[in-house]
């Protein structure tokens, strides 16, 4: 037997509860996926300001009845029990929280879910969340923004469930939610 797959073997899965105890100890912010807790990083200057502007232009542009949130708003797939913290998030109509976290931090039914792509974490946006997130019935929309250079890109939900994709690298995007995403705006005079 290999020594990673013992380490592997030997490692400790939690509960959703411990880790929502671990996480409301500790005060910082980690996901939770398939009974690993994770740390998260924080992001650089030029990610904050990103999505900084992004949580903005959802709020400033958001239809009556949405509401838009930043990175320190939970989301919780019911499906598998991941729990992220999506760079923005946009719930329209009744906000739903997860029965099983008593602090009802957590919203279940986003319709509209941002993500800033950073070197360390594009792969998993594109893969193991996204995975996650279209398990997710309320949503809508999955955006993911680049960091280094104009480019947005969109995924949206069809009526006959399958995904339409847009990607823009100019102009503006204007999401379901009634957002609009100015690339222009977006991108000017962010720090490095």
């Amino acid at each position: 037997m290999s020594s990673s797959g013992a380490a592997r073997r030997s490692r400790h899965r939690y509960t959703y509860a411990e880790y929502l105890a671990y996480e409301r100890d500790s005060g910082l912010k980690h996901e939770f996926d398939d009974g690993e807790i994770v740390a998260m990083a924080g992001g650089s200057r030029r990610h904050n300001a990103l999505a900084s502007r992004l949580s903005a232009a959802l709020e400033a542009g958001r239809k009556s009845g949405c509401v838009a949130f930043q990175s320190d708003q939970k989301v919780r797939v019911l499906a598998t029990g991941k729990a992220t913290y999506p760079d923005a998030s946009m719930v329209c109509g009744p906000i739903e929280g997860d029965p099983t976290d008593p602090t009802g931090a957590a919203i279940t039914n986003p319709s509209l879910l941002v993500e800033v792509l950073s070197a360390s974490t594009e792969e998993e946006d594109r893969g193991n969340k996204w995975q996650h997130y279209q398990l997710i019935p309320a949503l809508t929309e999955y955006v993911l923004v680049s960091q280094t250079h104009p480019r947005v890109e969109c995924f949206t939900r069809l009526s006959s469930g399958n995904w339409e994709y847009r990607d823009v690298t100019s102009g503006t995007l204007t999401l379901a939610s009634g957002a609009t995403l100015d690339l222009d705006a977006l991108y000017a005079e962010l720090p490095e």
